[in-house]
C-alpha cells in the first residue's frame, strides 16, 4: 500500500510512520507542478512550513496464507 503527502503534513507523516509506513521517495518541488494545474495551492502550509515537496510512503501488507481445497 502506498500514499503521497506533502512535506508540511507532519500529522500524516507521524500517523503513517507509527503504523509501519516508510518514506520510499521524495519528489522535490513537486508542488510547483501541481500549482500550474491548481494555482490556489498556498505557498505556506501547515505549521508555517513552505509547501514544496511530495513524499511517498509505503507499507507492505502481510498476506495470510490460504488453504488449497
Amino acid at each position: 500500500m502506498w500514499l503521497i503527502t506533502t512535506n508540511d503534513n507532519l500529522l500524516a507523516l507521524r500517523f503513517f510512520q507509527k503504523r509501519g509506513f516508510c518514506i520510499s521517495a521524495v519528489y522535490p518541488d513537486a508542488i510547483q507542478h501541481s500549482r500550474r494545474l491548481k494555482p490556489e495551492i498556498p505557498l505556506i502550509g501547515r505549521e508555517g512550513i513552505f509547501l514544496r515537496d511530495e513524499l511517498e510512503l509505503e507499507s507492505f501488507l502481510a498476506m495470510k496464507p490460504t488453504s488449497i481445497q
